[in-house]
């Protein structure tokens, strides 16, 4: 069976048939089932006239998972990092790219260009894909860390240590207690409660990435001029025809952009772009 070429276009159908199959139910556990597979199958051929076997669309499933969780690992990282909207990555020097493609496998590619199809692949992978913290970059607090330093402040303290109560903070002293020590309360299960600090700390984290990560949708979109231009010319639209001309008008705007991406076949996407250019020109 010859190789498939993965293009932009190839794997930007294959992540919305693989989408489609998740929202209707056929990924029972990591993977397609028979049926979601032959359906990916049969829908990938009708819209690409290309035929792949099981195991090129498996083994592509596979490499879709890892690019994905490595661009969520690499997300983890952004704060404090600088921004690339038209790339929709992330902008920092060469030292930082290198750090991080020692510590994230497979992030490197994310230096020129962000993920692709992002939206699909969460459908098929989020809820499967586990992304763990770690602590290379100086912009993530690493809060593990911050809790074996509290702990071992508090096994420093004196085994004499009494809590403090109202009448201290008051300045009125409590009355002894009859030469014995007042034992620390120690936890059944021995271990130690996560630091309030720590976990404060942890959730400023998960907002600020939030937040950020809303600011540059909210900016810019869910997808760029190259982006969608790209699907511009795989509906049929050629560089010389009107459907592309009064696309590279229509597509500076966002909007225009996000309500194109909703088109759902090449053919009504060209029709589309046909109608808006004979109302503006044809009349």
């Amino acid at each position: 069976m010859p190789e498939i070429n993965w293009n932009s276009e190839n794997t930007r159908v294959l992540c919305m048939l693989f989408a489609e199959q998740v929202e209707k139910g056929n990924r029972p556990n990591t993977h397609l089932n028979a049926l979601g597979c032959a359906e990916v199958e049969k829908g990938f051929k009708d819209r690409t006239g290309i035929v792949a076997t099981k195991s090129q669309i498996k083994n592509k499933w596979d490499k879709l998972k890892e690019d994905f969780k490595a661009w969520k690992k690499l997300m983890l990282r952004q704060i404090g990092t600088g921004w690339e909207p038209i790339k929709k990555t992330i902008a920092m020097d060469d030292e930082w790219w290198k750090k991080a493609r020692a510590d994230i496998p497979g992030c490197g590619k994310f230096k020129k260009k962000g993920l692709e199809n992002e939206d699909e692949l969460a459908k098929c992978f989020a809820d499967i894909t586990t992304v763990d913290i770690d602590n290379w970059s100086p912009h993530v607090v690493n809060v593990e860390a911050i809790e074996n330093v509290d702990d071992t402040q508090d096994e420093s303290q004196d085994d004499d240590f009494v809590a403090e109560t109202q009448e201290e903070e008051n300045g009125i002293s409590p009355p002894p207690v009859s030469g014995k020590r007042l034992a620390r309360p120690v936890e059944r299960s021995g271990k130690k409660a996560k630091s309030g600090n720590a976990l404060l700390i942890q959730e400023a984290v998960t907002s600020m990435t939030s937040s950020a990560n809303e600011y540059v949708l909210k900016r810019h979109g869910k997808y760029s001029i190259d982006e969608v231009m790209e699907v511009v010319i795989a509906c049929g639209a050629g560089y010389d025809s009107n459907e592309h001309y009064i696309a590279s008008e229509l597509f500076v705007k966002k909007e225009q952009r996000e309500m194109f991406m909703t088109l759902p076949t090449n053919e009504i996407m060209f029709n589309w772009l046909r109608r808006k250019y004979n109302d503006k020109y044809e009349k």
